[in-house]
């Protein structure tokens, strides 16, 4: 039985993709005492056209080889765990679209992809709170 007095949802209010394709800004936290940092990093989310393309554009790539390997009578090549590492440090930085207040081994970073696989290649404290942060459909959607 439904409710009467309660005007239904218009499910298009709740468009995640519009939301993820919007952003948010992540402050990093201290890995340890979970301090705010005052450094900034701006992220797409996982239901953004960004992450969605790239995921696609990696499959499909990986598919390609298996599929032309196959063909040439080569056996399958089986992903590193390095591989799926850098595959994932590719996404993240795929979906990084700027940052604020960012300074590493002393200089003040300017934004770059380059420069975002660097951060997260390197500090997988920061790697592991973007990561965590485009998956969290919180980020951006407003309650």
């Amino acid at each position: 039985m439904t409710d009467t007095k309660t005007k239904p949802i218009d499910l298009a209010s709740l468009d995640l993709a519009a939301a993820a394709d919007k952003g948010f800004e992540l402050e990093l936290l201290h890995p340890v005492t979970k301090a705010p940092l005052n450094t900034f990093i701006s992220l797409v989310g996982k239901d953004s056209a960004v992450f969605r393309d790239h995921v696609r554009r990696t499959a499909n790539d990986r598919l390609r080889k298996q599929a032309m390997g196959q063909r040439r009578g080569k056996e399958v090549e089986v992903p590193t765990i390095e591989k799926i590492e850098a595959d994932a440090i590719e996404l993240l930085a795929a979906c990084t679209t700027g940052w604020r207040n960012l300074e590493y081994k002393g200089v003040a970073l300017q934004f770059s992809a380059v420069n975002a696989k660097v951060i997260y290649t390197d500090l997988s404290w920061i790697r592991d709170q973007v990561d965590e942060a485009i998956g969290d459909i919180e980020n951006f959607m407003p309650s």
